[in-house]
């Protein structure tokens, strides 16, 4: 055999041997890529299915924190009752001007409306925006009251009695009258009552609110994957087998 054809049989040895391993990194590097994009479905999805779960204790959390705050207001609301209505007799400690009423937080209420997760919300959003003005109203409107009172607290102290039916009708003294009007405003006009006409009266709106809540509580649970996720979950599964089916291309005979 001469020089020449020793060189040419090594050389094809060497050629034989670099595209058998152009062929196993080609393997590798398909199945890596292959595994890689099975992997890659498989943290999406396990990020979804942790963001809806994380969403679920949040929305979970905001309803206790609604659900504590119409409970501190109930006995406010008249709900459960009639409430108070139109044609109610005043009682005589509405004209006593050292009546207070104690105001009771609404601040996960109020807040409900700049909620992030508000696209969830979205079915006790009106309800509780109503309940929020009409809460509103109420302590704007006590508020108004409180002022007039300690405008002058001489007059406060002098008029500490209940007032009598026959200086009502007489229309005196006039600092009582308005006291009474203060509170019959906040208790009849925006509490309101079951024959109320006002539809955003507080013992309209708790109701609602309240109602709407238990509603959105029946439904809730955990947000599902959308189902074409299964798409993915077969392609990953396409993806991940055929990275298998590639490795044992290298171990075959």
């Amino acid at each position: 055999m001469t020089l020449q054809c020793v060189f040419a049989v090594k050389r094809g040895r060497v050629n034989n041997l670099t595209n058998k391993w152009v062929d196993i990194s080609t393997v590798i590097a398909a199945t890596a890529g292959l595994w890689a994009l099975a992997f890659a479905w498989l943290t999406y999805w396990k990020a979804v299915v942790q963001k809806n779960q994380e969403d679920f204790l949040a929305l979970t959390s905001i309803i206790a924190g609604l659900r504590v705050e119409l409970e501190l207001m109930k006995p406010w609301t008249g709900s459960g009752g009639k409430g108070y209505a139109k044609a109610m007799k005043p009682p005589d400690d509405w004209s006593q001007p050292g009546r207070l009423i104690w105001k009771f937080d609404i601040e996960a209420i109020s807040s409900l409306t700049r909620s992030p997760y508000l696209y969830r919300l979205r079915s006790i959003i009106g309800p509780f925006a109503r309940l929020n003005f009409s809460v509103s109203r109420l302590f704007q409107l006590y508020d108004e009251y409180r002022s007039f009172v300690n405008s002058d607290p001489g007059l406060a102290l002098l008029h500490s009695g209940p007032l009598l039916p026959a200086q009502i009708a007489g229309g005196s003294p006039a600092y009582k009258i308005k006291v009474l009007d203060f509170n019959f405003q906040m208790h009849v006009n925006l509490i309101g009552g079951a024959d109320s006409n006002d539809p955003v009266c507080l013992y309209r709106t708790y109701d609602g609110a309240v109602s709407a809540l238990d509603t959105f509580t029946a439904g809730l649970s955990v947000e599902r994957c959308p189902q074409w996720f299964w798409i993915g979950h077969f392609l990953a599964l396409v993806c991940f087998c055929a990275g298998i089916l590639l490795l044992a291309r290298l171990v075959r005979p």
